[in-house]
């Protein structure tokens, strides 16, 4: 990832989730990417990758295995 300074107008302004695509994720290229997880008790229940530069989850997933 590069360190300098990004515009961020070139992120999208839509909803979560954003990078569905190519285009969609170029566009976060060089900015500060997270995975983080949502855990309910000892299971995790989602996943998610989220861009810390413009505060968008890009990327989002249920766990399929998660059991109530």
């Amino acid at each position: 990832m590069k360190e300098e300074d990004l515009n961020v107008e070139f992120c999208l302004g839509k909803d979560s989730p954003e990078a569905s695509n190519y285009a969609e994720l170029i566009k976060h290229e060089g900015h500060k990417i997270q995975v983080v997880s949502f855990p309910r008790g000892t299971q995790i229940v989602k996943v998610s990758m989220e861009c810390l530069t413009c505060n968008k989850v890009l990327i989002e997933y249920d766990n399929p295995d998660y059991e109530l």
